[in-house]
């Protein structure tokens, strides 16, 4: 069944791109369930958030933890929250290979804030540099991060002082031109190193208007899936910690496994200062981040007391989810060498898709649960609402965006199986069909 708007709906959200929506009315596994009973494949996991499927047992393993206390004041402790803050500190701790703090907050976006403060008590408010394409939140402060100006329209900190480094997807970056298949070269490397000189207008050691902290995501999500050169973002971390600034790693998408190891910064080899993390932590059933910061960066000396403070941050139900879901991280076995095998699987399909539709599809690349299907030209709108009608007895939920409108995005519940996978494929291979019939059908 699909509803228009409501009339008592608002409409700004991401729900009605389109004029007809599905109406779904319960989940199981990988798939969601309209309520005319046709199953859709999520291959988006909610939006990332899913890594375990849609699985109801992980309520009721939370609510064990949280029956007895339901609700708990902002400014009050719970052993709860400790076991909480502990198994999360070890997860970031480890990869980090330094001791630091957890603090917790609502969505991604209130946990980037809360990144800023952090990085902001520890050196000072400043200039904050990022990459072309990153993609931090909608807030106020996080859409100043962000690169699409759409999403500074309505609301801004038009105080906030942002530099934007090139482009490190090298299908955008315009010194790919020169050598389209050599990957980050000496020059990309110099541009992402550029700032705290005299001449580049951005102050570094030594400026009292200094940049205070450098927030990179080790795979831009909304930016097309695209992954930083590991050679460019290691200079770039390097000459922001030279420079004195802190460096902050959005891991609200990448974090546990979803593309390969635990954080997507290991991927580049690199430690960052403050990690924030969300979606993976809750599986899509509770609105949490955490946030780590190595130390002393929070330690109540430096972040004090009354710095950050939210009215559920403390919620017993959020924290049972965690540690529900903490309990499923710590019994898979080998997450990071699975992630990996799942690649492989997804590549062989999307390539696949590639030989069957050259003229549509212009590349692919999988990394663990994550994955990208580059097309010939901006078609991916298109595409994604294909997939939700374009085979008789399936619906497929993909990704696109505005900041990419030339990539879908793929990232299905990390668990997914290969028959969903072969489902995923036949879908997308029907509706490039369809796309390309809506094309040649152009006057």
């Amino acid at each position: 069944m699909t509803v228009t708007v409501p009339p008592y709906a608002g409409a700004g959200n991401l729900i009605y791109r389109a004029d007809h929506v599905p109406r779904f009315v319960r989940a199981e596994g990988g798939y969601l369930h309209a309520a005319d009973g046709r199953p859709y494949l999520d291959a988006e996991a909610a939006n990332g958030t899913v890594a375990w499927g849609y699985d109801k047992r992980i309520l009721r393993d939370a609510l064990a933890y949280c029956e007895d206390m339901p609700a708990l004041p902002s400014f009050c402790e719970s052993d709860l929250r400790l076991d909480v803050l502990q198994r999360l500190e070890r997860l970031f701790g480890e990869a980090v290979g330094a001791p630091g703090r957890v603090e917790l907050d609502l969505g991604g976006a209130q946990g980037m804030e809360t990144a800023l403060r952090i990085a902001f008590s520890a050196v000072g408010p400043g200039t904050v540099v990022v990459f072309e394409g990153a993609f931090h939140g909608r807030s106020g402060v996080t859409s100043m991060l962000s690169s699409s100006p759409r999403y500074r329209e309505l609301l801004a900190a038009w105080g906030l002082e942002v530099v934007r480094l090139p482009s490190p997807d090298c299908g955008r970056c315009p010194h790919a031109a020169a050598s389209p298949t050599a990957g980050c070269g000496a020059g990309c490397v110099a541009a992402a190193s550029r700032w705290g000189s005299e001449l580049s207008g951005v102050g570094g050691r030594g400026f009292a208007r200094k940049v205070s902290a450098f927030v990179f995501e080790s795979v831009q999500n909304v930016g097309g899936m695209a992954e930083p050169d590991p050679a460019l973002l290691r200079a770039a971390v390097a000459h922001a910690r030279d420079n004195g600034a802190v460096v902050i790693a959005d891991e609200i998408f990448t974090g546990m496994h979803r593309t390969g190891p635990r954080w997507g910064f290991q991927r580049a080899g690199v430690t960052p200062d403050v990690v924030v993390a969300s979606k993976a932590l809750t599986n899509g059933a509770a609105a949490l981040s955490a946030v780590w910061a190595r130390e002393p960066l929070a330690d109540p000396a430096t972040y004090r007391p009354g710095s950050h403070s939210s009215t559920y941050i403390g919620i017993p139900h959020a924290l049972g989810v965690v540690r529900a879901v903490l309990d499923r991280w710590d019994g898979w076995a080998d997450p990071a060498g699975d992630m990996d095998r799942l690649a492989d699987r997804m590549t062989i399909r999307l390539e696949k898709l590639r030989a069957a539709h050259p003229d549509l599809v212009s590349g692919c690349r999988a990394f663990g649960g994550a994955a990208r299907l580059v097309l010939t030209g901006d078609h991916a709108p298109a595409l994604r609402r294909l997939c939700l009608t374009a085979d008789p007895d399936t619906g497929l939920v993909v990704a696109s965006t505005g900041m990419a409108p030339d990539v879908i995005n793929i990232h299905p519940p990390l668990v997914v199986d290969d028959r969903d996978l072969d489902v995923m494929t036949d879908v997308l291979d029907r509706a490039l069909g369809l796309l390309r019939e809506t094309l040649e059908a152009r006057p």
